[in-house]
């Protein structure tokens, strides 16, 4: 057994409370909302591994004896594209060796040993038509039984037997069986049928574990490359958030088992960094491998989600090398999740995780495509994706960690029988790995595109959802942006349609803008606020990629009464950099060079007269509008 983690400082993403929906608007008033995944995170954390069996294999002799091991039934074999999917029920103390061979019968002594396989069983890199035979055999400490019944198939070109449990998952493919919007999901069917599923592509799972044997991800993990940061191995299996994670990414589809990720043949590995959450584990999981990471999924934050929260310099290093240097130069795609927190009036803005601009943040929608009440919006959202929404819309179907170590411990009527699968993971947590198998599809169609590439093809390619919202507007460039979806939700079809279309962008320019010094009081519980202008001349930006405003208002007494609001020179395009919140360590929170990001002013132009509004909306206390200044990134 691995050892009792103790709660880290920095929390995955989800599970979210349907308890309650308090929205405090000033300070004292009702009380943040407490997650489960608060509480059972530190039930999750208590980690073991799997036990694995040590067994001396009898080459063949089966010895006499009432610890003997039976001969097995024969496994079920069922067809695939290249590869065929062995099954066969598991008994406790025994370890399963497979056989197999071209030729009938199968003969233990000369065919092909596969020794201490688990069901299901993957068998890849076949040859479309030959027939492959199987024969199963168990062992223990005693000797290995004699082999199964012998079983044959043959695999054949477009075959994908369907997962069990694929219907139920409705972000995959909305048909309406929730009682949701039909089409209120991530669009993956068509790119499925065209044969693409993240082949090649590989995502890690930054998070508290990823349980790598498990018999739905195993066959897409890759082996010896996951790191355990607790025990300095590579088996980073615990916790239970990481393994729903990875199965929303990445669980293998077409096996005729459990469930299907988004990108059901992209290859995966775990960085269990919340096992042991310090400045240098948090850097290393990173850039850690960066040539062969394409994608970082991150579904986690900081405790302190409502107060304005620094990385450290290392993180920011290690994230800049991964931009740099990830994926041979094209940069490693980091996503992380929004956060839960929407609900206690927190923006992502707050946190430098999220905050920039090689960063990709995913909010939250439900099966309805509307917002889930708990995803923490902000300016630098760039995309939204589905999970549950509420306590009255449906979960998200995924793999759980196997045996009571997870968020089934069968103990529901409403969650699977099964217990290695759940139906009620959520949160952006949920939302965030969907949209990296969203980027593991696209980057299998195109791999020659950069980190910037595949930020824009996202946009570019977001689905509208929720049309008629009030939040909707239409930046200087005539695209729809939203401060809870971004641009909109992600669409693998449309992605992987301007992903075939797209070249690379021109080398990206930064341009830091004058910087002003207002020193202006800011009035108290005054809706106008004051408002400072900086005129921007000569940056050569003509399509904006990332805006960063450095803004500081040190003095401030409560900056949690503060809305700050930049308009861009076209005048219609607001975006809202933080507002009136209840801050958890008001002692220690400022604004003193603070950097705000957004991502809404996508291909407008950086020349022209900025604005920035500061608002002070509640009473007793009181500050001065300092200073800011503008940096643009874009080309």
């Amino acid at each position: 057994m691995k050892p009792t983690k103790t709660l880290p400082s920095s929390l995955p993403c989800g599970l979210i409370s349907f308890m309650s929906r308090s929205h405090p608007r000033q300070r004292g008033l009702g009380q943040e909302m407490k997650s489960p995944r608060t509480t059972r995170c530190q039930l999750a954390l208590f980690i073991g591994a799997l036990s694995l069996f040590s067994c001396s294999s009898g080459g063949g002799d089966n010895q006499q004896g009432s610890n003997s091991p039976a001969v097995p039934s024969p496994p079920g074999v069922t067809v695939g594209d290249q590869e065929l999917f062995i099954s066969w029920s598991m008994s406790s103390g025994l370890t399963y060796n497979l056989y197999f061979g071209t030729t009938s019968p199968v003969d233990p002594a000369t065919a092909t040993r596969l020794a201490g396989v688990q069901s299901p069983f993957q068998h890849t890199g076949l040859v479309n038509g030959t027939t492959y035979n199987y024969v199963l055999t168990s062992s223990n400490f005693v000797g290995e039984s004699a082999p199964s019944i012998e079983v044959n198939a043959t695999p054949q070109a477009g075959a994908s037997p369907p997962d069990p449990l694929l219907a139920e998952q409705w972000h995959l493919i909305n048909d309406g069986q929730t009682g949701g919007l039909v089409g209120a999901d991530a669009n993956v069917a068509p790119v499925w049928s065209a044969g693409i599923k993240g082949n090649g592509v590989r995502i890690s799972i930054v998070d508290d574990g990823l349980e790598i044997g498990h018999p739905d991800l195993i066959a897409n993990v890759v082996p010896g490359k996951s790191i355990d940061y607790a025990e300095n191995d590579n088996d980073p299996t615990g916790g239970s958030h990481g393994t729903s994670v990875g199965g929303v990414s990445a669980a293998v589809g077409g096996n005729g088992f459990g469930v299907s990720g988004a990108a059901p043949r992209a290859e995966l590995v775990g960085f269990n960094y919340l096992a042991n959450p310090t400045a240098a584990t948090e850097a290393d999981a990173m850039s850690r491998d960066a040539a062969s990471i394409w994608i970082s999924n991150n579904s986690w934050g900081p405790v302190n989600g409502n107060d304005p929260t620094p990385a450290p310099s290392s993180w920011f290093d290690s994230i800049g090398s991964g931009l740099e240097n990830g994926r041979n130069g094209l940069g490693t795609v980091y996503l992380f999740a929004a956060g839960n927190s929407g609900h206690t009036g927190a923006n992502t803005n707050y946190s430098e995780y999220t905050i920039h601009p090689g960063v990709i943040t995913v909010g939250a929608i439900d099966h309805n495509d509307r917002a889930a009440f708990y995803s923490t919006p902000g300016a630098n959202i760039l995309v939204c994706a589905h999970t549950q929404g509420d306590e009255s819309t449906p979960g998200i179907t995924t793999t759980d960690r196997t045996g009571t170590e997870g968020y089934n411990t069968g103990n529901s009527a409403q969650d699977y029988a099964d217990i290695s699968f759940t139906n009620t993971f959520n949160g952006t947590s949920s939302a965030t790995p969907l949209a990296s198998g969203v980027v593991a599809l696209l980057l299998e169609v195109n791999p020659g595109l950069g980190w910037r590439e595949v930020r824009r093809i996202l946009a570019l390619s977001a689905r509208k959802n929720d049309p008629f919202d009030a939040g909707w507007s239409t930046n200087g460039s005539g695209f729809p942006v939203h401060h809870v979806y971004g641009y909109g939700c992600v669409d693998a079809t449309a992605a992987l349609n301007l992903a075939n279309q797209t070249n690379a962008l021109p080398p990206m320019l930064n341009f830091q803008g004058p910087t002003s010094q207002p020193g202006l009081a800011i009035p108290d519980a005054d809706p106008q606020g004051v408002e400072d202008f900086i005129t921007v001349s000569g940056s050569g930006i003509e399509n904006i990629e990332h805006v960063a405003v450095v803004f500081s208002a040190a003095d401030h007494t409560y900056i949690g009464d503060l809305q700050i609001e930049l308009t861009s020179p076209d005048g219609n395009t607001l975006s809202v950099l933080a507002e009136p919140h209840e801050l958890q360590a008001p002692q220690s929170s400022t604004y003193n060079q603070w950097v705000f990001g957004t991502a809404r002013h996508m291909d407008e132009r950086a020349d022209g007269v900025w604005s920035l509004r500061v608002i002070d909306a509640l009473s007793q206390d009181t500050g001065t509008f300092q200073s800011w200044s503008l940096i643009f990134l874009g080309h």
